[in-house]
């Protein structure tokens, strides 16, 4: 696949569109092909370098991705199908904490985002847990840039 990397925090011009190996799929997993990602502040203040905060190298950036389901792993529930348009949450976190307990999950202690703590979709592929895939209906009128929004609004 290709992605738009970086291998050291600095201007935008430390961005590289390079060839990287699919990502691997899981079982509780699905690999969306990315149509369309925000360029959000975040993206900017990862690539810059956020004081104090390491990242493994080279990183991805984007967390406001939207596409199309090109595989499910073999435990994704039944709901989710390839080729059906989505978008992703890309809040992680550990799910049994107090915080996520009480759907609090940005306060979790291991709280983490898709193009920050983690490789995001600045990519031409993203696998990602299945409880973090939003299904975008087929009468919604959002188009792929629309709709990468709608995670920031939840």
């Amino acid at each position: 696949m290709k992605a738009a990397v970086f291998h050291e925090h600095g201007p935008p011009n430390v961005l590289k569109h390079e060839a990287l190996p699919d990502p691997e799929l899981g079982p509780q997993q699905v690999l969306v092909d990315v149509k369309a990602v925000a360029l959000n502040y975040l993206d900017l203040f990862v690539q810059a370098r956020i004081p104090g905060f390491k990242l493994g190298m080279p990183h991805i950036l984007g967390s406001d991705i939207s596409g199309i389901i090109k595989e499910i792993g073999e435990n994704v529930p039944d709901e989710l199908q390839r080729g059906m348009k989505v978008v992703i949450d890309p809040g992680r976190s550990c799910g049994a904490c107090e915080y996520c307990v009480r759907g609090e999950e940005s306060l979790c202690a291991q709280y983490g985002i898709l193009g920050e703590h983690y490789r995001g979709g600045y990519a031409d592929l993203l696998s990602v847990d299945a409880e973090h895939v939003i299904s975008v209906p087929d009468h919604c009128r959002l188009d792929f840039n629309q709709s990468v929004a709608a995670p920031l609004t939840l």
